[in-house]
């Protein structure tokens, strides 16, 4: 036992000042076994059970699917529970001791009496924008006890070495990086590869989509939560690649789905326009409801905490305070804050309907209203967005 950590200390995740909102008890998936570890558990929500509980089920057999929760549901930590899930995870000291190198776990069960859980090998690629690519990577270290490789830079070389050795069980990478060195990631059997924000797999002709298609695993997971952007040609193509040939040929989805429902929502559409296309977009959610998961905050309300917002007033520095003057000092500000003053002229009219319509370049007190605006906005954030390179020449 450690002299300075307890167990508890040791536990992952541990967020001390946040209340649980479930009792700290593992949450079952299977009878084989695997469960989400109660130290995830007691941090999730009845709805990311089933979302976890959901991927589970289309991984165990062998299928693949689509998770379309809202932006901010917390699809990252629906799969990270998965993951706990299926490699066996404790979010317990046993994790960092499974985690050794075998040497020292060979000498450990020599000199301990306790059993140490032999995992099998199994390796997951998660596929994300590198925008996010590194949240994923703070997120399952902070959730749990994960060998993870993050495979873009110069190192990447290295790390798929590691995994092809079986000394990784979650993978990170790129679009990019995938596309670029396919071959080298199709060497490695995967269990299964998930696909941060799936609507990228959109256009069938792309490059991403065919790199995508290309990738050998059979268990394809896709996050989303907006399958459809701009129509239904692009739905099909994302489920085609998490499940292919759920939805038919490209040519079979336009006939049947896409056109009915496209026609019933034009302004100009007859009722029996608007009823074949209500009853294809019926028979649409019905083919994927097995594959394809969608919780709107609306939907799941009574389970989200109540928002809180924090208001944090910053004063401007001296050196902004002087440009802020000088921005309210100029004519055109001058323009604007005295539109509604009776003009010079004496006709009785507002300065903005009479002689003072424009500036001196012809632009609008309407128009130079909101380009202000912007200018002070950009002043209070920082006087360096005012730079010419990042603006307008006449701001």
């Amino acid at each position: 036992k450690s002299l300075i950590f307890d167990d508890g200390d040791l536990e992952k995740p541990y967020f001390p000042d946040r209340n649980l909102p479930s009792p700290a008890v593992a949450f079952k998936l299977s009878d084989n076994g695997d469960f989400i570890p109660y130290t995830i558990n007691r941090y999730l929500r009845d709805y990311q059970r089933e979302g976890a509980q959901f991927v589970y089920g289309h991984y165990a057999n062998k299928r693949g699917c689509i998770l379309g929760d809202d932006m901010g549901l917390g699809k990252t930590i629906q799969v990270i529970s998965f993951l706990a899930a299926v490699l066996h995870k404790k979010g317990t000291r046993e994790d960092i001791e499974n985690n050794m190198p075998e040497f020292l776990l060979r000498t450990m069960k020599k000199e301990s009496s306790n059993t140490i859980t032999a995992v099998c090998f199994q390796t997951f690629l998660i596929v994300a924008p590198l925008s996010v690519l590194y949240n994923w990577k703070d997120e399952l270290d902070t959730w749990g006890y994960f060998k993870v490789s993050v495979l873009h830079g110069s190192k990447k070389d290295d790390d798929l070495s590691r995994i092809k050795q079986g000394k990784c069980e979650v993978a990170l990478t790129t679009y990019e990086v995938l596309r670029l060195y396919l071959d080298e990631f199709n060497s490695v059997e995967w269990s299964a590869v998930i696909v941060d924000e799936a609507h990228r797999i959109k256009n069938p002709k792309a490059q991403i989509t065919q790199t995508m298609k290309s990738l050998k695993c059979n268990v394809r997971i896709g996050l989303t939560g907006t399958i459809l952007q701009n129509n239904m040609k692009e739905l099909w193509c994302v489920m085609d690649w998490a499940v292919p040939g759920l939805l038919g040929s490209r040519q079979h989805f336009k006939k049947k789905f896409s056109d009915p429902v496209e026609h019933g929502q034009r302004h100009t559409a007859t009722k029996r326009e608007l009823a074949t296309g209500r009853k294809a977009m019926v028979k649409l959610a019905g083919k994927m409801s097995g594959w394809f998961l969608r919780r709107t905050k609306a939907l799941i309300s009574d389970q989200l905490p109540k928002k809180e917002d924090r208001m944090v007033y910053c004063s401007l520095t001296e050196f902004q305070k002087a440009v802020y003057q000088a921005v309210l000092e100029t004519e055109d500000v001058s323009l604007v804050l005295r539109a509604g003053e009776p003009c010079n002229c004496k006709s009785g009219r507002k300065r903005k309907n009479c002689c003072y319509k424009v500036n001196a370049h012809g632009e609008t007190i309407k128009s130079l209203r909101f380009s202000y605006l912007t200018i002070l906005q950009k002043v209070a954030n920082h006087a360096a967005l005012l730079q010419m390179d990042n603006t307008s020449k006449q701001q």
